[in-house]
């Protein structure tokens, strides 16, 4: 059950994310018998046609845009005179995007306005504090075998030679162990801790258990987390902070619901695809 909450919550986050903050703009760009259709309509059709517009080279998304709401105008009135709006079926959609159009100008409130460019700032200054590790490692599954290898390198033995000798990591086992600079979030505990540990280049670590198996770990150098140019990741940043935030409101408010799957199939857990972990 947990496991189908948190994909509905994902995918839900990931299409509010999308969907780009539309602020009121009064700005005409066309009118249909006198009905105005402003930069604001521009900018919701552009999210709502967000996937079709892929495709469209840049220079003629507005020209499509336009067209699409000045034929959306046009069918709208057509629709008015013949009393649709009195229909059922009208009557169901409309309630179904009363719903949607709450929940996104909730989400503007309570998510995309919460995020400040200062927090931005914090978030990437934070992260160029973080420490990060080079290291070589030797992977072997046998402990017994492990201490051998952590003697010979006591005894002057080359990290390298003993890495491409023995190491069962395919990703580092050629480049003589070396795994590159490593956080410690990217690694599991033990490895982290025992890596992170060492103090100097050339320190090297006792045998440490994994669900791998046995690792000897060299350091190599430490260095605080080398960061790109704050420029080309804000807008990135932004939108993990927004997807935080929209993971936390969720999960609060789905703790007070009550929800019911009357449709038992929907309640089972989605399956996970052949090959994922």
């Amino acid at each position: 059950m947990k496991n189908l909450h948190k994909s509905a919550m994902v995918a839900l986050v990931a299409l509010s994310i999308s969907s780009v903050q539309v602020r009121a703009e009064t700005n005409v760009v066309a009118k249909v018998d006198g009905i105005e259709i402003t930069e604001t309509d521009m900018k919701r059709a552009e999210t709502e046609l967000f996937n079709q517009l892929v495709s469209i080279p840049k220079k003629a998304r507005r020209k499509v845009l336009v067209e699409y709401l000045i034929e959306t105008q046009i069918l709208a009135t057509a629709a008015k005179g013949e009393k649709i709006g009195e229909s059922q079926a009208f009557k169901d959609r409309k309630d179904y995007y009363h719903r949607r159009a709450l929940r996104d100008t909730f989400f503007d409130s309570k998510v995309f306005d919460t995020v400040s460019d200062a927090d931005v700032k914090t978030t990437y200054e934070d992260a160029g504090k973080e420490e990060e590790a080079h290291v070589q490692h030797i992977l072997v599954t046998d402990p017994k075998k492990a201490k051998e290898i952590v003697e010979k390198l006591k005894k002057g033995g080359d990290f390298k030679a003993l890495a491409k000798e023995n190491s069962i990591d395919p990703g580092s086992k050629e480049k003589g162990g070396d795994l590159g600079f490593i956080l410690k979030s990217q690694v599991v505990p033990s490895f982290a801790k025992a890596a992170f540990d060492l103090k100097k280049k050339g320190d090297l670590s006792e045998p440490v258990q994994s669900q791998f198996g046995y690792h000897i770990i060299r350091l190599e150098e430490k260095r605080n987390r080398a960061l790109p140019p704050f420029d080309s990741v804000q807008g990135r940043i932004k939108e993990v902070l927004w997807q935080k935030k929209a993971q936390e409101l969720i999960e609060n408010l789905r703790k007070t619901a009550k929800v019911e799957f009357v449709d038992k199939e929907l309640e089972k857990p989605l399956e996970k695809p052949r090959g994922s972990n």
